[in-house]
């Protein structure tokens, strides 16, 4: 790492603490005139800040008792938003930006499906163009917000004669569009739901909603699942947000827990992980700030941080002995300050085991980082040039 992080009295911090002090109770929508939702982003929806600068907002956020709206509305802010400035057209920035950054519409990716396991190029769900619309069929499932989302990313085939990584395309899509239904799926953890399935029955989208152009899909959801991954490098309990271990260790000194000596050796294993995330996530800043390009390693941070997250809530748990199997949402005390959506141990404890499934499988990710980053040898996949329609003759075939 190369880099000095931003002291107390830097010019640019003083800048965005006085306006917070100004606005103590800011709405989400000043937020984004300020430019402060998306501040990497160019004028005049951010302000093209640098990633030290970018450092320095987070930090002031924290400081301010304000959510940032990446904590809001993650999807478009972090993963999909970009994308319609890079491939989008003006009409669709205008459109759907504004309220985006004001946290007044709530995105959704509507990614993954039932028949398509791990593998995304699976895709089945169709966009048939008819005159100036697209027809879309099928069902999607494991999409977080959907039931709160205004607009859906949605990825579809839009031409099954080609294989099935290029004949996808991405769309825009209103929620509330006829056709559209949404149901709920109620986990263990006893919280409000995460995950939905969505079905489309003769959905009816305009074709000035298509983004980027047709068979672009599959390079759109690669950008945006990279941006994704990389945002859970992080040390925290799920997806890299919530308690972290230094959260943990301070909850087994306060407890007395930490004077068991299997549970302090554990403690300082995961301690000593969490600190391992968090100068990746420091070294990353520093890759940004001496001009190197993002790379994979997002795939990397999120195979390290899924697991060493599932291992805090489990130790915990297990800390408390019997007690442990309740529903006890003050498993350890924890201080005082916003931990995301994941604010306390017993929720980040039922609701880990989709920290390794979710955006991208354990073997997805180990695969990805073999392949692409130690260049070993890829897997052989025989249907990856063959066209999509082929494949499921040829499987019938072999079957019988």
């Amino acid at each position: 790492m190369d880099f000095n992080l931003p002291s107390e009295n830097d010019p640019r911090r003083l800048e965005i603490r006085a306006w917070f002090a100004d606005n103590p109770n800011p709405t989400y929508s000043q937020i984004a005139e300020r430019g402060l939702a998306a501040p990497n982003w160019p004028a005049p929806w951010g302000l093209s800040a640098d990633p030290e600068l970018q450092y320095i907002i987070e930090e002031e956020f924290a400081k301010a008792g304000v959510i940032p709206p990446y904590n809001i509305n993650a999807i478009a802010v972090n993963q999909c938003g970009q994308s319609l400035l890079v491939h989008g057209t003006e009409a669709q920035r205008e459109q759907f930006l504004p309220p985006a950054l004001a946290c007044e519409h709530i995105w959704c990716m509507l990614f993954s499906e039932p028949s398509g396991g791990s593998d995304l190029g699976a895709i089945r769900t169709t966009a048939r163009r008819e005159g100036d619309h697209y027809i879309i069929n099928g069902q999607k499932i494991w999409t977080s917000a959907a039931d709160k989302a205004t607009i859906g990313v949605l990825v579809a085939r839009t031409d099954p004669s080609q294989p099935k990584h290029k004949g996808l395309s991405q769309f825009i899509l209103d929620m509330n569009t006829p056709g559209v239904t949404v149901r709920p799926i109620y986990d263990m953890s006893g919280e409000e739901n995460e995950y939905n399935e969505v079905f489309f029955d003769d959905v009816r989208i305009p074709a000035d909603r298509l983004l980027g152009k047709e068979g672009d899909g599959w390079r759109l959801v690669m950008e945006q699942l990279q941006t994704e991954r990389s945002a859970m490098t992080k040390p925290g309990a799920v997806w890299g947000f919530g308690p972290t271990a230094r959260e943990l260790v301070s909850g087994l000194i306060a407890t007395g827990k930490i004077k068991d000596p299997l549970v302090r050796d554990e403690a300082a294993q995961l301690y000593i992980e969490g600190e391992m995330l968090r100068l990746l996530v420091y070294r990353n800043m520093s890759n940004r700030l001496n001009g190197k390009p993002a790379g994979l390693e997002g795939n990397l941070g999120k195979m390290i941080a899924s697991p060493h997250g599932q291992k805090l809530s489990d130790l915990a748990k297990r800390s408390q002995g019997a007690a442990g199997m309740l529903v006890n949402p003050d498993v350890l005390p924890l201080p005082e300050k916003h931990y995301g959506l994941f604010n306390n141990w017993d929720y980040a404890f039922w609701f880990g085991p989709a920290s390794t499934l979710g955006v991208g499988t354990q073997e997805i990710l180990k695969n990805t980082v073999a392949e692409h980053l130690l260049r070993l040898p890829r897997d052989s996949d025989p249907t990856a040039k063959m066209p999509f329609e082929e494949i499921n003759k040829t499987k019938l075939k072999a079957a019988s």
